[in-house]
């Protein structure tokens, strides 16, 4: 009988690690790879692109699990910001007579940040299976 409390964890010396895999370990070391190339100062296109991809992966390896788990809740967090935009977008909500369309859009935006960094973990888990992803904790 195993241990292990998920398939996506690890014993290791006594410690659980958590194991990124599939379209999470993708989305951490797509996040890693545009970091790199945004920082790096090469000239030519090719050998950044190459020499991103490859740092990336090393960064991957080498960064603990709790880590990758930050980086992927970020970018969670920034799709459910997104998908809290594109549903109250399509409404009149937040819509003054005399306000214009970027105040709108800001108070959207604003309004889909609060109420991200607000919201209880079993919401915030519904809305990742609404839109196909997995909500991670560490």
């Amino acid at each position: 009988m195993s241990r292990l409390k998920n398939p996506h964890q690890h014993w290791d010396s006594g410690v659980y690690t958590v194991m990124l895999k599939g379209k999470e370990r993708q989305i951490v070391l797509d996040y890693l790879y545009q970091e790199c190339v945004a920082n790096s100062l090469d000239s030519f296109e090719i050998r950044k692109k190459m020499t991103c991809k490859i740092e990336s992966q090393l960064r991957y390896e080498h960064i603990s699990g709790k880590e990758r788990i930050e980086i992927y809740n970020k970018i969670i967090n920034k799709k459910i910001i997104n998908y809290l935009i594109n549903n109250i977008t399509h409404s009149l909500a937040i819509d003054f007579v005399n306000g214009s369309p970027d105040k709108r859009d800001f108070r959207i935006k604003e309004w889909a940040e609060n109420k991200c960094k607000n919201m209880p973990k079993a919401e915030k888990i519904a809305i990742c299976e609404i839109i196909g992803f997995k909500y991670l904790t560490n």
